[in-house]
């Protein structure tokens, strides 16, 4: 009877969607690259191209026969959580969105490393973004009074209200190295001492909060209630329907994140392994990210650029068995290829090297499970990868869990709209096709 629309501001592509209750699907999807431009340090992107990206998405999607404006009750947003965006007391946007993944942080971190509570902090969290503009655009920071998250910032334009409050969702301020996980707020006090000192925190508010609604001065119609989504990995395992404690969920993009959920931290994190609070539930988690999807494509442009997808795991699936797993070092920096033969094709260095990234995810899972104390059974994985057979048999054969792969490509953007159907009403769908047909039973069949 409802649908709810999902915005998903990724690393490479934004990506709108519609949820329909009524076909427990995504009904209508639109994409395009995400606004990024160059720098020395590995990239940027204005937060006003952003938003008029995400605009002009939202007009394509409203003009598909699928959606029903008139049974649009909710929007929600989801991004990289680590993208921070600077504005001033009347909302402008002062300084450039620093990308996740560029040096911006750790240049900052090599010049002025963060001590206390912040020593060792992950260099591409917020307050090392926050720290290089202070420092290289003092101007920008000193012009600013808040901040927020990419993802809040798209959400609160939605409003098309200047005099909203600037929000923040709990799930982006994971990311940002200045939240308190177990008391659940953050460290406002902390940011004089960052090197911060004009900037007053933003209002922390639980993903999944409806924060006002559509004026109609916008592109949407009025009366959608706006709500607060998450990072998009969270939003990706909440839409997989990884919601439960001792769940895992690995998300296989960009970054290959892995996560586990939790009712309560550890007291101490091993190094690479960060936490925060998950999207629903209550619930958090613990969280290492490996750049697997970075090797693949390094690897892909140098033996496949010249041809599709098709092709390319048709050739893998053949020489599989062929070959043994890369071995790759404790810092994933350098790989040994292992096992081949004599008469090497570009399939089997390609199949050894994806079948050693399955072994360092299987490493992963474990080391989670033993760093919170938790038997694990089952792993979800969702992403592109998980939609040719081949890459799971790589990965399946890699483990001895239950591997279920995630039938819907775009599990990101769909856990952002379930979110905005949790936040508007109460109750989140669990869609029934998720989970691939050659995994037993179905996803609601398990949570029944």
């Amino acid at each position: 009877m409802s649908q709810f629309i999902g915005v998903d501001i990724g690393t490479t592509r934004t990506k709108v969607g519609c949820y329909d209750t009524d076909t427990g699907r995504l009904v209508a999807l639109r994409h395009t690259p995400t606004p990024t431009e160059a720098d020395p340090w590995g990239g940027r992107r204005d937060a006003g191209q952003v938003t008029g990206t995400v605009d002009a998405l939202l007009r394509q999607l409203l003009a598909d026969p699928a959606v029903r404006p008139a049974a649009l009750a909710g929007v929600s947003v989801g991004s990289v959580g680590e993208e921070v965006v600077l504005l001033s007391g009347a909302g402008r946007v002062t300084a450039p969105v620093l990308v996740w993944h560029a040096r911006h942080g750790r240049l900052a971190q090599q010049t002025d490393p963060l001590v206390g509570p912040w020593a060792g902090i992950d260099d591409t969290f917020s307050v090392c973004k926050l720290r290089w503009l202070a420092r290289h655009l003092p101007e920008t920071v000193a012009a600013a009074r808040t901040f927020t998250s990419l993802a809040d910032h798209v959400a609160r334009d939605l409003l098309a209200d200047p005099a909203a409050p600037v929000f923040l969702n709990i799930s982006h301020a994971s990311r940002t190295g200045l939240l308190d996980l177990r008391a659940g707020t953050l460290h406002a006090g902390a940011l004089p001492e960052l090197g911060l000192p004009g900037l007053a925190a933003p209002e922390l508010v639980s993903s999944a909060t409806v924060v006002g609604r559509t004026s109609g001065a916008g592109v949407l119609p009025a009366g959608i209630a706006v709500v607060t989504g998450g990072h998009d990995h969270m939003c990706g395992a909440f839409g997989s329907g990884v919601r439960r404690t001792g769940d895992v969920y690995v998300s296989a993009g960009t970054s290959e994140a892995q996560l586990l959920l939790l009712e309560q931290l550890p007291e101490s994190l091993a190094p690479g392994v960060d936490a925060g609070v998950f999207v629903a539930g209550g619930l958090r988690f613990v969280h290492r990210a490996t750049p697997s999807g970075r090797y693949y494509r390094a690897w892909r442009n140098l033996l496949y650029a010249d041809v599709d997808d098709a092709t390319m795991w048709d050739e893998l699936a053949g020489v599989a068995d062929e070959t043994g797993p890369a071995v790759i070092d404790a810092d994933h920096q350098r790989a040994q290829l292992a096992a081949l033969p004599m008469e090497i094709t570009r399939a089997h260095a390609m199949a050894s090297l994806l079948k050693g990234l399955a072994v360092e995810a299987e490493k992963t899972t474990a080391r989670l499970g033993q760093l919170a104390g938790t038997a694990i059974a089952d792993v979800t994985i969702g992403g592109v990868a998980a939609a040719w057979p081949a890459w799971r048999r790589l990965r399946q054969e890699a483990t001895n869990r239950r591997l279920r792969f995630v039938a819907e490509p775009e599990p990101t953007v769909l856990g952002v709209a379930v979110l905005a159907q949790l936040g508007t009403t109460g109750t989140a769908d669990l869609p029934a096709h998720l989970i691939t047909a050659d995994n037993e039973g179905t996803l609601a069949d398990e949570h029944r």
